[in-house]
Formats: structure tokens, sequence, C-alpha cells
């Protein structure tokens, strides 16, 4: 069975181009576009994986979803791989300083944009073997 990955991300040309690296390595995608539509997800289905940008709505609107996913029993066990341009942002030291007060909710920080190469490497480094099909 194709493993399943969630990107959320206010993009729609990113998780588009995203979409069709990963659909054309096997992987099953759906996207949500803010974190309120990825949680509508969530409650339904759990994805194997997420790709959650940092800055959406607010500039901390995917810390913020990747802690509440933390601390839900029913998410915490998902990996998450944080898309983020945060470092070519005027507030990235305002937000690592309110990030950093926790232990970081995710396994991974990509800098976008993102190679489609290292993307795939980097999935299937994060998504536990036993999983893989």
């Amino acid at each position: 069975m194709a493993q399943e990955i969630l990107i959320v991300d206010d993009d729609p040309d990113l998780v588009e181009v995203v979409r069709l690296t990963l659909e054309a390595e096997g992987y099953l995608v759906s996207a949500a576009y803010n974190g309120q539509e990825a949680k509508e997800r969530l409650a339904v289905k759990k994805p194997d994986l997420i790709l959650l940008d940092v800055m959406m709505a607010t500039y901390t609107e995917g810390f913020d979803l990747a802690y509440e996913l933390l601390d839900n029993p029913e998410t915490k066990h998902i990996p998450i791989i944080m898309l983020t341009a945060m470092s070519q942002s005027a507030n990235y030291v305002e937000t690592f300083q309110y990030i950093s007060e926790r232990p970081w909710p995710v396994s991974v920080f990509l800098e976008k944009p993102i190679p489609p190469k290292k993307l795939v490497e980097t999935i299937r480094k994060v998504l536990p073997e036993t999983s893989r099909s």
C-alpha cells in the first residue's frame, strides 16, 4: 500500500509541484492550504507524513499546528518535515525565539525552494522502513 503524505502550505503552486514530484515517486498526496484545513483533513484520515509550511496566515502558523499535533495522542506519532523560507524573513530571529521555548515539534527542516531529489531523499529517511511498500 502506498504511503500517504499531507502537504500543508498556502502556496498553491508549491503544493502542485510537490504533489507531482511525490506522486511520480508512488506516494498518495493530499493538500491543505492552512492549519485549520489541515486539522479537518487529519480528523478524517491520518497520513504517514506531513510536509508543513512555517509561515501561512501568521509567521508561526506552521509551528502552532506542529505543536498541536505533537500534543495530540492521535497525531503525535506522525513525522513532520517543515518547509521554510524563514531564513529569508526579516522576522526570523523573533520567530526563532518564540518557537525555541519548547523542543522542536518537527523531524526535519527543509529550506524553500526545495530541490525535488532532496525532498524525496529526506522523506525516505524520515518515514519508517516498515511502512514502505
